[in-house]
């Protein structure tokens, strides 16, 4: 591979990434800020790369909101959470297109609250072992914490949680001139959901869509 082509890929890679974040920005902007059953899609098709960002609402993915708090609850988020990461079983892409998953990424402020409460547990056991001028500090240290690491997931949106999931996908695709459309599978793996505002953009131009589970082929 030649340094030239290597420069092509980044510049692609950053284009790419550039077009799913303002469709992304947009999609917000323009929806209302927060709707249970309905989640968003948005594909980024540049070349042979194609870029997709899916966010589900916590309701719709694990049937609540607030900071996982029971055994049962912090489960649901992480069944939720590899649900997620099966790409494939999501969206399917045109099969003659042979497109491979090079890249995948889940987030979610259910998630990290749960590594929070983790970690929080941990130095708290700990403080108990210092001497009492640490342990003051400890203690300083953990009310900081508590301001900025999980009761943020109960602060958002004037007290009631918003949590969402946002998982990233990045394809490349053998045989991009035969890319014309996706299944989305989304609806059985989430059957909570009600339906998917979707937008795209692609070498040949861009749409908007609201799929449903009785309606959820996307034509490019």
């Amino acid at each position: 591979m030649t340094p030239l082509s290597l420069l092509q890929q980044r510049i692609r890679l950053i284009f790419l990434t550039a077009i799913t974040l303002c469709f992304f920005t947009s999609l917000q902007a323009s929806e209302p800020a927060h709707e249970h059953g309905v989640g968003h899609l948005s594909i980024a098709i540049q070349g042979d790369e194609v870029e997709i960002e899916l966010v589900v609402p916590g309701a719709d993915a694990v049937g609540f909101e607030h900071t996982a708090k029971t055994e049962s609850e912090k489960r649901a988020v992480k069944v939720a959470a590899e649900k997620l990461k099966e790409a494939k079983r999501l969206i399917t892409l045109t099969p003659g297109a042979h497109c491979h998953l090079e890249e995948t990424k889940v987030t979610s402020a259910l998630l990290q609250s749960d590594t929070d409460e983790h970690n929080h547990t941990k130095d708290h056991t700990h403080s108990k072992h210092v001497k009492n001028g640490e342990h003051k500090q400890d203690e300083h240290d953990h009310k900081g914490h508590e301001k900025h690491g999980h009761k943020d997931v109960e602060k958002h949106a004037g007290g009631e949680v918003h949590s969402e999931f946002s998982a990233h996908y990045h394809f490349h695709c053998d045989h991009p001139e035969k890319l014309t459309g996706a299944d989305v599978g989304f609806f059985t793996v989430f059957p909570s959901a009600h339906g998917l505002e979707t937008r795209w953009v692609t070498d040949k131009g861009q749409g908007t869509i609201e799929l449903t589970a009785k309606a959820s082929r996307l034509t490019f």
